[in-house]
């Protein structure tokens, strides 16, 4: 038997472990962020990052750029929170780890489709 042949079946269990446990994290994830997503909106983002932005002489951001400065204020935040557990000598708490994922996937999104949760919807 090849080294080959040995190291294919413990390649195939770690793909089906990580794809396993990614899928189920992803969906828990999903199931928690969107009701809030409904329940809160998403002006506050582009809000905030638009004053980001004008602190920083920029008042020509588009949406989905003040957008993505407003979530990176938000994880900033969380970041924040993990590095003063660190500094403490505390573990960081799994709901600011879950937070941080959403803000990162919340951004995929506001690049995917230019604002969080879309668009916003042009006058006509």
């Amino acid at each position: 038997m090849s080294t080959e042949d040995k190291t294919e079946p413990e390649q195939e269990r770690v793909r089906a472990a990580l794809t396993d446990w990614w899928t189920d994290q992803s969906h828990a994830e999903m199931e928690a962020c969107v009701p809030k997503a409904v329940e809160y909106g998403s002006t506050d983002l582009a809000v905030i990052g638009r004053a980001q932005g004008r602190l920083m002489g920029r008042h020509d951001l588009t949406h989905e750029e003040a957008t993505e400065m407003g979530i990176y204020f938000y994880l900033i935040g969380k970041l924040a929170r993990w590095e003063d557990a660190i500094i403490h000598g505390r573990r960081v708490s799994d709901d600011t780890l879950h937070d941080a994922s959403v803000y990162i996937k919340m951004q995929q999104r506001n690049r995917a489709v230019g604002g969080w949760p879309f668009a916003p919807k042009e006058d006509s």
